[in-house]
């Protein structure tokens, strides 16, 4: 046996030294600077999109995705897109920028757009006067046009839609026919930029031009507002109730609760910000795979690979516990679905072991651990001086070493 261990050892040297030759109303300006904890929570991420790029923002305020273009309207897709808007043109983007989608016919200034259920897509266009709904492809099946400067454009569970006329200073809800079936005039000069239809049938609306966001109900009675904002351009009511805010002359979001009061308040590097949306956590990731051999020899360094997927992220870290007091700590970013390149560990008792690997995702969410049981049995004695080199230098000849450990078993 040595003998045959000692030819091919022989014979796998000269193939690898052959190959490396070859190579309420509220004042919140008072409170606006004091420290805020983020108030996002573990299942949720902030995308924030200004005018120089569209980031990515964690529960801890850290940027887990940064796109280097400037859009005044972006939404995360179920799919881990993004869909963006501005100009002349609307992308669906990958999670490496990617185009996936876009659509830019007789587009001028794009200043909203939104994916709808039915995988169509709702552009805003304000230089243009309208509203159009595009199928993927490109083909119009709706619009409205002849409106005043829209910024905003909402699809209704009822199948209506709901417009901000900024320059109309006016937020109405048209049929399917273009029909206005429900209006709320803003006031002179209010300069309306955004409006959401809330669950409970109210609608809130930001006035840019009058530095506040309010509701109202369905009979235009005013029920809740938050002042002294500087000149906010975007807002989206939450599941707590709180309120999410971008302010574009400020270079800052915040969001407040139903007092008005600041939980929370980001302004690191923005410009302008446009808009912001409250990122779910669409799918948990999934339980990563690890591989590698399954047999080894003490004190001989093993190659493993993980791989793990995340179906509503982008970017994951993973985690691999050898099962011997150690592991790796978080490693990453990786984009989803990218493997690890072979990260090697020993071990230095013989005994079996259980290596255990975990991913978690940009909200830090979790997923389940994948197993990979390794046997490391008691060394044989080593007479052959080829063995002998190969055990005193672990780290040589990766290849012959795994063959050492096959053989050896």
């Amino acid at each position: 046996m040595r003998k045959k261990l000692t030819s091919i050892f022989t014979c796998m040297l000269l193939i690898v030294a052959t190959l490396i030759l070859i190579p309420g109303t509220m004042s919140i300006s008072n409170t606006r600077n004091n420290p805020f904890s983020s108030n996002i929570g573990s299942g949720y991420t902030n995308l924030i999109s200004d005018n120089n790029h569209i980031i990515e923002i964690n529960e801890t305020d850290d940027i887990v995705w940064d796109y280097t273009l400037g859009t005044v309207d972006a939404e995360r897709l179920e799919n881990g897109n993004t869909l963006m808007g501005g100009s002349v043109l609307v992308k669906e983007i990958g999670p490496l920028g990617g185009i996936i989608w876009q659509y830019g016919t007789d587009l001028l200034v794009v200043s909203d757009v939104e994916r709808l259920e039915d995988n169509n897509t709702l552009i805003t266009d304000f230089s243009q006067n309208f509203v159009r709904e595009v199928n993927e492809s490109g083909v119009i099946v709706w619009e409205i046009t002849d409106l005043t400067a829209p910024m905003d454009a909402e699809r209704l569970e009822n199948g209506n839609t709901l417009i901000v006329n900024n320059v109309g200073n006016n937020v109405i809800e048209v049929d399917s026919m273009g029909d206005t079936v429900w209006e709320y005039f803003c006031g002179i000069a209010a300069g309306p930029t955004d409006a959401e239809r809330l669950s409970n049938g109210n609608t809130l609306i930001t006035e840019q031009l009058n530095d506040r966001v309010i509701e109202v109900d369905s009979f235009g009675n005013l029920v809740w507002e938050v002042t002294g904002l500087l000149r906010p351009k975007d807002a989206e009511r939450l599941e707590n109730g709180n309120t999410l805010i971008v302010e574009y002359n400020n270079h800052s979001v915040l969001e407040v609760d139903s007092n008005g009061d600041i939980v929370w308040f980001y302004q690191q590097g923005l410009g302008n910000p446009n808009d912001i949306e409250r990122v779910p956590n669409y799918s948990d990731p999934l339980t990563p795979t690890i591989t590698g051999p399954a047999n080894g020899i003490v004190n001989v360094p093993l190659p493993y690979i993980a791989r793990g997927y995340d179906p509503g992220g982008n970017y994951i870290w993973y985690w691999i516990d050898w099962d011997d007091g150690s592991n790796t700590g978080w490693l990453g970013p990786y984009l989803q679905g990218t493997p690890t390149i072979p990260i090697t560990h020993k071990w230095t008792a013989p005994d079996t072991y259980t290596i255990r690997v975990k991913i978690k995702d940009v909200c830090a969410v979790e997923s389940g651990w994948g197993t990979l049981q390794v046997t490391i049995p008691r060394s044989k004695e080593i007479n052959s001086p080829i063995m002998q080199f190969l055990q005193n230098h672990p780290n040589m000849f990766p290849l012959l070493q795994l063959i050492i450990q096959r053989l050896g078993r």
